[in-house]
């Protein structure tokens, strides 16, 4: 837990043990806290990883940028899990990676997504309990660019062989734009 996540509890039961809130009231402040973190969290994974990746594909084209992003979205992802105390990461049920394929407890929340992906002009936002867990998933809607390049209908084949080589079971192709191509994910386990 951050010290900001960790000044915000201590003032929420601080006042709770003074009798000026209710166990629903603590419940909602505590998740309130939550989401504003996981807007942040999910804001900075993706500017993180679009800087990354930007300058992959300047830098090196669109194949060398596969490995860019093989090893970068994993390494924002864990980095701002051990900042934060959370578990962020991404997930798709068309994904590149075996390891971000949607979790059978997750599947409602994601379908919810699949259904609307964007909400006001922007990325929407689900979030629920999931066991033990306060889960937030953010969409991430296929934009034409740079996304089509390596996951929309139609990839160049020298590109698509070399997907093919780092990622010999992908799903993550044939999307197009405003498809839902995935979610950021935040999980936190539930305090007591």
């Amino acid at each position: 837990m951050n010290s900001a996540t960790f000044r915000s509890v201590l003032l929420i039961t601080g006042v709770c043990e003074l009798g000026a809130c209710s166990q629903a009231e603590t419940s909602l402040a505590i998740e309130a806290e939550f989401l504003r973190q996981s807007e942040e969290l999910t804001a900075r994974f993706q500017s993180e990883l679009q800087m990354e990746l930007s300058s992959a594909l300047s830098e090196v084209g669109p194949a060398g940028a596969i490995g860019v992003c093989q090893s970068a979205a994993p390494a924002i992802g864990a980095r701002l899990s051990e900042d934060s105390g959370f578990t962020v990461s991404r997930v798709a049920r068309r994904n590149r990676n075996a390891v971000n394929a949607i979790s059978p407890d997750l599947e409602a929340l994601y379908s919810e997504l699949e259904s609307s992906p964007m909400q006001d002009g922007s990325p929407r936002p689900v979030h629920g309990t999931v066991g033990e867990r306060l889960v937030y998933l953010r969409a991430i809607p296929m934009q034409e660019q740079p996304c089509s390049t390596c996951h929309g209908s139609n990839i160049d084949p020298a590109l698509s062989e070399a997907i093919s080589q780092s990622y010999p079971e992908d799903l993550a192709v044939g999307f197009e734009p405003g498809e839902l191509r995935g979610a950021f994910l935040v999980e936190r386990q539930k305090q007591r």
